[in-house]
């Protein structure tokens, strides 16, 4: 249930009412929050005062997480935040991202979990299948904290230079001691005739490459299955 809620929460995704459907730049994001509707908990809205509607279907109960922030996804991050209040009025962190980048900022109890060392296997297995992977983890945020932190958000947000940059270092300043609660593994299907496209070019002398953020297996069994690679190269890896 916690997983499924956090799904169901921790994201970026609008709803056209008109076409029944959501909206979203990232079709992760909308798979993740289908996976927790086709398991019980769905997006139902998110309404004027930032409330995001979950139907719990398990229990009939509509559940209201306040969204106080969100700290954006970027290819530097690797990971996106969501500040919420939840319906016990507590403040949740919630963040979704490369599981290196989250383990970074684990608490060193939830590092040493007997949950850590179990979901790590399942997401270098997940990443050796081709599959893009995700770390999920959050923590409960004090007044305090919080609104001494806001203040800090608020500002960097207000700054005319370089404000992305003076926005990351204040987010990285609360996405610490987290606690992981679980992973996600999508498939990450080629579009029609990828493998024959590059295959074809090759054939033809052009030189491929390709550049991708995801783990190193995930990348090499991408770049077998698009025809990039095969069975009979050598592999370098440079770390």
């Amino acid at each position: 249930m916690r997983v499924l809620v956090f799904l169901a929460c921790c994201h970026t995704i609008i709803i056209d009412h008109k076409k029944g459907r959501y909206n979203s730049s990232s079709p992760d994001e909308l798979a993740l929050v289908n996976a927790a509707k086709q398991f019980g908990f769905e997006f139902k809205d998110r309404d004027a005062d930032d409330n995001i509607i979950i139907e719990d279907k398990l229990t009939n109960q509509i559940l209201k997480y306040q969204l106080l922030n969100i700290c954006e996804f970027t290819s530097t991050r690797k990971r996106q935040s969501c500040i919420m209040r939840d319906p016990q009025g507590k403040i949740i962190l919630m963040c979704k991202g490369a599981d290196s980048v989250i383990t970074e900022r684990l608490a060193t109890e939830s590092l040493n979990s007997e949950l850590f060392t179990k979901t790590q296997s399942f997401v270098d297995n997940f990443a050796e299948e081709g599959l893009r992977t995700l770390f999920l983890a959050e923590k409960e945020v004090d007044e305090d904290t919080y609104e001494a932190w806001n203040e800090e958000n608020k500002a960097a947000k207000l700054e005319i230079t370089d404000r992305e940059e003076k926005v990351a270092a204040v987010d990285e300043k609360i996405e610490i001691e987290m606690t992981l609660v679980g992973s996600t593994a999508i498939e990450d299907k080629l579009q029609d005739e990828v493998a024959e496209t590059i295959q074809f070019m090759k054939s033809t002398g052009i030189k491929v490459w390709v550049l991708t953020g995801d783990k190193v297996e995930t990348a090499m069994n991408i770049g077998v299955s698009a025809g990039l690679l095969d069975k009979d190269m050598d592999d370098h890896i440079i770390e």
